[in-house]
C-alpha cells in the first residue's frame, strides 16, 4: 500500500467536480460521525439501570409484532346469538318429487331449523284527529273534545318521530343534514333541518320540569363528580358543565368556567361530597372533597415521559406506592378490623403529608408537592367514606358523547339551540344510567306535559 498523498497536493492535482464530490462525501461522514458521538455522549449520562431500561425497550421495539389474533383465546367456551323464544311467522318448504329425477317422494325424514330475524320497513302513518266541539247549555260556553292519548297539541310530527330526532341528535351524534336524509330514505318523512332543530327546542322547554328534578336529587345526594369542557354558542367560547353521579345526569352550558357556575348547580347548601379534577374554580366550593387520583397519576406519567432524571424518578415512586397502598386499603376495607383500618390510615396520611412536606430540588416535584399539600386532605377522602370513587371517571364518561359530537359540528347557534342541547342530552343521559327505555319514557312524559300535567314523571323518585 502506497504512501498516502499530502492534502495540499490533492487539492492541486484534482479538478473542480471531483473536489465538489470529495467535499459531500466528508460532509456526510462528518454528520454520521456527529449523531453516533451524540448517541454516546447519552448513552455516558445515562444511570446504568435506566440505560439498560432503554435498551431493553429499544430491543423490544425492533421484534416484529405477532399477528393480531381474532375471536375469544383458546379454552374459552363459544358465544352464539340466542335464538328468540318465539317466532313471528312460519315458513316451511316441501317437495313433492325429487330436483334431480323427477322421482316422487314420501314424507319428509327430517326437518332443519333456521332461524332468521329482520326488521319491518318502516312508513308514515298519517293521523287525522277529529275533536267534535259542543255547546253547554248549563255553563253558556262551547266545549271541546279531549285530545286523543297518542296526540300532540298543535303538532304535526308526532312523538316516535320527535323522540327518534332526539335520539339520533343527542345520543348519536348526527347532524340536523344527517337526520333529514335518515328520515326521509327509512321512513319517507320529509321534513326541513329548520323544523327538526324548532320542534326539539320547543320538546326541550316542555322536559325542563324533568331536568329540574334531575338538578333537585344531584344536589340531595351523598356524593357529586363535576366536570367540564369548552363549547361554543355561535361561534363564541362557552363551557359545557357536568353534574353527575351513577343514576343521574345533569349538564349546562354556560359563558364561564368560573366558580360561580359551579355554585349554581350545586346550590346553596350541598352537603355531599363533590369529586372534581385538581381545576382552581372547584377548590372552595364545599368542605368535602376527593380530588381524582388518576388525574394525579395521569401528570405524574406525563412529566416522567418529559423529564424524568434521577431526582424525579425517587419521588414518582415514592408517592405512587402510597396511592396505590389506599387503594389497597380500600378494596380490603371489609376484611379488616375498624382498629386497625384506622390506624392504617392516619399512616398513610402522615405518609402523604411527609412527602409534601420534602424538599425537591426537581421543577416539577417543586410544583406538585405544593399541590399535594394543599390538597392533602381531599387526596385520600376516599378512605374516610366506604363506597366513595377516588377517580372522576363518571363524569369524565359523560363528557364524553359531547366532546363527540363537538368535533363533528359548530355545536349550537342559538341560546335556544344550547338549551335544548343540555335538557335532552340531560334526560337521554339520566335514562341511559338507569337502564330505562328512552322512547317509551319520553313519549310518556312529553304527552302528559303538552297535554297540561305540570309535575315530573320521569324523575318524580330519583
Amino acid at each position: 500500500m502506497g504512501e498516502a498523498k499530502p492534502y495540499r497536493l490533492i487539492l492541486f492535482s484534482s479538478d473542480k467536480e471531483e473536489l465538489i464530490d470529495r467535499i459531500i462525501e466528508l460532509d456526510k461522514e462528518v454528520r454520521r460521525l456527529q449523531k453516533e458521538n451524540e448517541l454516546l455522549r447519552e448513552k455516558l449520562n445515562t444511570p446504568p439501570k435506566t440505560r439498560k431500561e432503554q435498551e431493553k425497550k429499544e430491543s423490544l421495539g425492533r421484534r416484529p409484532k405477532p399477528p393480531h389474533q381474532w375471536g375469544q383465546k383458546e379454552g374459552h367456551p363459544g358465544v352464539t346469538r340466542a335464538k328468540p323464544a318465539q317466532a313471528d311467522r312460519e315458513v316451511r318448504q316441501i317437495l313433492a318429487s325429487c330436483p334431480d329425477c323427477a322421482q316422487a317422494l314420501d314424507n319428509p325424514v327430517e326437518t332443519t331449523e333456521h332461524i332468521q330475524e329482520d326488521i319491518i320497513p318502516s312508513r308514515v302513518v298519517v293521523t287525522r284527529y277529529l275533536r267534535s266541539r259542543y255547546w253547554c247549555p248549563c255553563c253558556k260556553k262551547v266545549v271541546d273534545a279531549p285530545y286523543a292519548p297518542d296526540e300532540i297539541p298543535h303538532s304535526y310530527l308526532g312523538p316516535l318521530a320527535l323522540i327518534t330526532m332526539t335520539i339520533l341528535k343527542y345520543h348519536h351524534g348526527l347532524p340536523g343534514n344527517k337526520i333529514k336524509e335518515l328520515m326521509e330514505t327509512l321512513s319517507g318523512l320529509k321534513v326541513t333541518e329548520g323544523a327538526i332543530a324548532q320542534a326539539l327546542q320547543r320538546m326541550s322547554l316542555w322536559l325542563k320540569v324533568e331536568t329540574d328534578e334531575i338538578l333537585k336529587a344531584l344536589r340531595d345526594s351523598p356524593y357529586l363528580h363535576m366536570d367540564e369542557t369548552g363549547w361554543k354558542i355561535n361561534g363564541k367560547g362557552h363551557w359545557l358543565w357536568a353534574a353527575v353521579n351513577e343514576r343521574l345526569a345533569y349538564f349546562q352550558i354556560a359563558t364561564s368556567r368560573g366558580s360561580k357556575v359551579a355554585k349554581s348547580i350545586l346550590g346553596d347548601v350541598f352537603k355531599g361530597i363533590l369529586i372534581t379534577d385538581f381545576f382552581s374554580a372547584y377548590n372552595k366550593l364545599v368542605p368535602k372533597q376527593q380530588k381524582c387520583l388518576v388525574h394525579l397519576l395521569r401528570e405524574l406519567k406525563k412529566c416522567k415521559a418529559r423529564d424524568a432524571p434521577q431526582d424525579y424518578i425517587g419521588p414518582y415512586r415514592k408517592l405512587r406506592r402510597i396511592i396505590r397502598d389506599g387503594l389497597r386499603l380500600a378494596q380490603g376495607r371489609k376484611n379488616l378490623e375498624a382498629v386497625v383500618f384506622n390506624r392504617r390510615r392516619e399512616l398513610l396520611d402522615k405518609r402523604l403529608i411527609d412527602f409534601a412536606c420534602g424538599v425537591y430540588s426537581n421543577k416539577d416535584w417543586k410544583r406538585l408537592s405544593k399541590r399535594i399539600l394543599k390538597h392533602h386532605n381531599q387526596i385520600l377522602a376516599f378512605l374516610d367514606t366506604a363506597g366513595l370513587p377516588s377517580n372522576n371517571n363518571q363524569a369524565e364518561r359523560s363528557i364524553r358523547p359531547h366532546v363527540i359530537i363537538r368535533n363533528r359540528s359548530f355545536q349550537n347557534r342559538t341560546e335556544k339551540g344550547a338549551q335544548a342541547h343540555a335538557t335532552l342530552t340531560s334526560l337521554l343521559e339520566s335514562l341511559k344510567l338507569q337502564g330505562r327505555n328512552p322512547v317509551q319514557e319520553l313519549q310518556v312524559a312529553y304527552l302528559a306535559h303538552r297535554k297540561g300535567f305540570a309535575q315530573p314523571i320521569l324523575f318524580a323518585k330519583a
